[in-house]
């Protein structure tokens, strides 16, 4: 049963790579759909990334995007009621990070290279562009390590890495998970073929994620028509008011 099961994976695999484009010295890599399409009834999205190596290694694989100013704010409690105070808004933080390995990162790299290449969420190396007068160094941390928090319960951030299955010594795969409250923009996925702790191939693929149907022609006029845009939703809004208002009155 095990051995048909891996046959149904590997032939179509085979033939996939053998066509696909991408590629690197010792590295073949491709994804099952070059695009995420968000619609009115899109609930997240699953995406399998599959490949194969020509030596005994380590894969990693990392996406990205988009890169964007991020405020994170410190609540504080006053007269009972939470309330925001200072804030520290982080200079090019993705706004989507997913990570998958076939090992825990920390084992397959030493940190000064998951450091530059920036693989894993404590390695992101997120900097400050704006925060309040006399904060130092520790504080701003702090302020990091609630950002990272904050992305991960949203399901924006990987925690750990997920895991990369396996098909003897050259065939891999992963399912990437995109969930519903994905960001519009461009995205990168990084695939790294580690050998003896050190990066012996690196891959990027592009990954667009857009919308569709009635959503992205509503996205398309919000942008290319803000101000009209924002006058038609205030009006939206005092007639749905005005409205309501009308029925309650009646069947008061």
């Amino acid at each position: 049963m095990r051995k048909a099961l891996s046959s149904l994976f590997i032939v179509p695999l085979l033939v996939a790579l053998h066509t696909a484009p991408a590629h690197s010295e010792g590295l073949d890599v491709d994804l099952s759909k070059p695009d995420v399409r968000l619609d009115v009834s899109f609930k997240g999205s699953e995406l399998l990334l599959f490949g194969a190596k020509d030596r005994d290694a380590d894969i990693i694989v990392v996406v990205r995007g988009p890169d964007k100013n991020t405020p994170i704010r410190h609540k504080k409690r006053v007269a009972g009621i939470w309330v925001s105070t200072d804030e520290v808004v982080f200079e090019d933080a993705p706004a989507f990070y997913a990570l998958a390995a076939t090992k825990p990162v920390d084992f397959i790299l030493p940190k000064e290279i998951l450091t530059q290449e920036r693989i894993g969420t404590d390695y992101l190396n997120l900097k400050a562009k704006s925060a309040p007068d006399g904060v130092d160094a520790k504080t701003i941390q702090e302020y990091r390590d609630g950002l990272v928090r904050n992305m991960i319960a949203k399901g924006l951030y990987s925690g750990e890495n997920a895991p990369i299955d396996l098909v003897g010594k050259q065939l891999f795969r992963t399912t990437l998970w995109f969930p519903a409250n994905i960001q519009v923009g461009d995205y990168v996925v990084d695939t790294y073929l580690v050998k003896n702790s050190r990066i012996e191939s690196h891959q990027s693929a592009q990954l667009q994620v857009h919308k569709v149907g009635i959503e992205a022609e509503i996205f398309s006029f919000a942008h290319e028509h803000a101000l009209i845009y924002g006058l038609l939703a205030i009006l939206i809004a005092v007639v749905s008011g005005w409205s309501a208002n009308a029925v309650f009155r009646k069947r008061g």
